[in-house]
């Protein structure tokens, strides 16, 4: 199968960094009183804890844990608690089990994406037994070690706004569109983008804008997850996925950074310390083409830029492979992005159909993610059978796919968390590389995947082993494991010291 084959040659790729200055001390936010509902933040004692920005003297910033050590966030994303229409239903509830494979699979992060027609059904009216479920997977996460990303999830603004399709997000009270009808245009439709144009010209609902309502509901949100907890296992809150840009051009400029500068305004008044993520609009990821519109608009240093990076499936070739050169040039300018903003990055959305061809695909995107020192969530965990594009990573009862070895791929062994930077890093299914340089500490590396029942292994059997500047390093190896009738999956998490300084580290697996 091609995604074996070119793993080992496309997953060694090393990493490198671009100087980015530090942002001024942020200004202080307005006051904001928005009405909220929600649930208590979660307790401190939490294994993933404490995700956050720092901004080192010359160098990039990057995000750390609260023992400061730099994270690398893998993961994968669930659009279990999504509202979709009837007429396009895909989504699978997560459930306990799913989290404790998500760990076994080598999984450090969670994007959780979550409707606001499902928080705020009503004007000022939360859905308290919605955001308990919320709730409820932030604690299954941080059970399992996992930090999670509370999304503010949309496509096409609203469920009903482009019939058959993909389609979700607003509550019907807030989909102003003046009754236009949903004509198909470029990849959306004329009432969606009707709708957006409403929302960024923050027109009043009951004498209250649009904006300020999302303002409320996002804090509902937070407040459910435990976004008000500095310990919390809460790598952030996305304020908005895939925004559309209608309206006055150029839209990052006239609408989209005025509207995220609000929620930042108000998220930070409202008590809300996890980092907030953005994203650019959706043009970005459908042309790959660089923000033109791109400055730095918060002097907020917990801010992170959210990229989703599908070069070849949604943007030329439209399919696979796609030459080394057109990723590259992504995944390029997603890190001058970043360093115009002064915000790490991480693409926390990726993915694609399911065949070998594609896993080399996969195997690509790993690759530069390593390159460039990044983490990622891919799309999609699970999904019902017959929606129009079958991305799952595992089938509905967890077994791993038999048309892809996409979960093999992405479990293969990577960072989790080093002490100081992360200076270089890659990876094949047998061997991890990783250059760190700072005051030294406790690694945490995962070890890959053995996949022992229910499909074929690209990681061999054996407690991995670790050389720091070529010594073997005394290593603590913490299984984790799923097991179920369909699949069997035994991974390791290793743990060591690092000296202080420049360190090489390498992990072999099999041994």
């Amino acid at each position: 199968m091609l995604g074996v084959l070119v793993v080992a040659t496309l997953l060694a790729s090393c990493s490198s960094s671009t100087t980015i200055p530090s942002p001024t001390s942020p200004s202080s936010p307005g006051t904001v009183n928005i009405p909220v509902g929600g649930l208590p933040g979660l307790p401190s004692t939490l294994t993933t804890t404490g995700i956050h920005v720092v901004h080192p003297s010359g160098g990039p910033p990057y995000l750390a844990d609260s023992a400061g050590q730099a994270v690398l966030l893998r993961g994968v994303d669930t659009n279990g608690l999504v509202q979709y229409p009837a007429d396009y239903q895909e989504e699978i509830p997560p459930t306990k089990k799913d989290l404790v494979e998500m760990s076994a699979l080598g999984f450090d992060f969670l994007r959780l994406a979550v409707s606001w027609s499902r928080i705020e059904p009503s004007p000022g009216h939360f859905d308290t037994a919605y955001l308990a479920k919320v709730t409820q997977v932030v604690r299954w996460a941080r059970e399992e070690g996992i930090a999670v990303l509370l999304d503010m999830h949309q496509d096409n603004w609203a469920a009903d706004t482009y019939p058959g399709h993909e389609d979700d997000g607003a509550p019907p009270w807030a989909t102003l569109d003046g009754s236009t009808p949903c004509t198909p245009e470029i990849s959306t439709t004329a009432c969606s983008l009707a709708a957006f144009a409403s929302f960024w010209a923050n027109r009043p609902v009951d004498g209250k804008p649009l904006q300020s309502w999302y303002l409320g509901a996002l804090l509902a949100l937070g407040r459910a997850g435990g976004a008000m907890n500095r310990h919390s296992n809460v790598a952030g809150i996305e304020l908005m996925n895939e925004p559309w840009p209608a309206g006055p051009q150029p839209f990052e400029t006239s609408s989209l950074y005025p509207f995220y500068n609000r929620m930042i305004d108000g998220l930070r008044s409202a008590g809300v310390v996890v980092p907030l993520w953005f994203e650019p609009s959706i043009v970005r990821d459908l042309t790959e083409n660089a923000v033109a519109e791109a400055k730095r608009f918060s002097n907020y240093a917990n801010l992170v830029y959210a990229v989703h990076i599908y070069t070849g499936v949604f943007s030329p070739p439209f399919t696979a492979p796609v030459p080394e050169k057109t990723a590259l040039a992504s995944f390029a300018a997603a890190a001058k992005e970043a360093s115009i903003f002064g915000t790490p990055w991480v693409d926390d959305e990726f993915g694609a159909n399911a065949s070998p061809t594609w896993d080399g695909w996969i195997a690509q995107q790993l690759a530069l993610q390593n390159r460039y020192g990044v983490g990622s969530g891919f799309w999609l965990w699970k999904q019902h059978r017959g929606t129009w594009y079958r991305w799952a990573l595992v089938n509905s009862n967890g077994s791993l796919r038999h048309s892809t070895k996409r979960a093999q791929l992405l479990s293969i062994p990577h960072v989790d968390a080093v002490p100081g930077r992360l200076l270089a890093t890659s990876a094949s299914p047998s061997r991890l590389t990783v250059t760190v340089d700072g005051p030294g500490g406790k690694a945490v590396l995962w070890g890959g995947t053995v996949v022992k029942r229910g499909g074929p292994t690209l990681v061999a059997a054996g407690k991995p082993v670790v050389e720091v500047d070529g010594r073997i390093a005394h290593s603590q190896c913490r299984q984790v494991r799923y097991a179920s009738a369909a699949v069997d999956l035994s991974g390791c998490q290793v743990t060591f010291h690092v000296p202080a300084g420049r360190q090489s580290i390498t992990l072999s697996t099999g041994s």
